[in-house]
């Protein structure tokens, strides 16, 4: 595939269907004194195994193994609505996304967890954490409270 990954770099829009939708991302930047910079820039191997290797070690965004991101590129025109959820439980942190992003076009909300969740404690049985569950972040100790945020 790897002359498809070149020819799909080499022009001046990259486009990738997702949902039945086309989305156009420019290849290019354009710095204030005009040069124009590529977002991407692949290797010029032509040995299939430096290919093959550079694939399994770096590759492009949004292609495995992943260490540039796992979307192609980021969304453009489009601001992610940002919130540090600390507001205890999922059912308040819950009503305060719907209020947050209340009448706004972009509805994806950046979540972050308590220490708790984040280290893969349960709650309940330590009562040496009680003071963190909830502080600093959003509370997640079962699946019902992922379902619920």
């Amino acid at each position: 595939m790897w002359p498809q990954t070149v020819e799909a770099y080499a022009g001046d829009e990259y486009v990738v269907k997702i949902r039945d939708r086309e989305l156009r991302t420019q290849l290019t930047s354009t710095t204030l004194s005009g040069t124009r910079i590529p977002k991407v820039v692949l290797p010029r191997f032509e040995d299939e195994g430096e290919i093959l290797k550079w694939q399994l070690r770096e590759n492009v965004p949004g292609s495995f193994p992943y260490t540039a991101g796992v979307f192609a590129f980021k969304r453009e025109n489009e601001d992610p609505t940002r919130m540090f959820a600390g507001e205890g439980d999922a059912f308040r942190t819950n009503r305060r996304f719907k209020r947050v992003s209340e009448g706004m076009p972009a509805k994806r909300l950046s979540t972050a967890f308590d220490s708790v969740t984040l280290y893969g404690n349960d709650p309940d049985p330590r009562p040496d954490i009680y003071g963190k569950v909830g502080n600093s972040g959003v509370s997640i100790a079962t699946l019902e409270d992922m379902k619920v945020l």
